[in-house]
């Protein structure tokens, strides 16, 4: 059970970097970059960064342990 827990945690940390990152290109595409380059771009390029390795190390775990 903890395992199917841990999986779910991690496709919820992936969905979530997926979707902060689509999110970013359509404001790209649409000529509207987020806060046009300020220091709260790099906070969000990190928290979706974050996403991803905290799904990667959550799937790691319910896979090995």
């Amino acid at each position: 059970m903890e395992t199917l827990g841990l999986l779910g945690m991690a496709v919820a940390f992936f969905g979530v970097g997926a979707v902060m990152i689509f999110y970013e290109l359509a404001r790209i595409k649409a000529k509207r970059p987020l806060l046009r380059g300020s220091e709260a771009v790099q906070l969000y390029w990190i928290i979706y960064l974050s996403m991803f390795v905290l799904g990667a190390t959550t799937s790691l775990k319910a896979i090995l342990g």
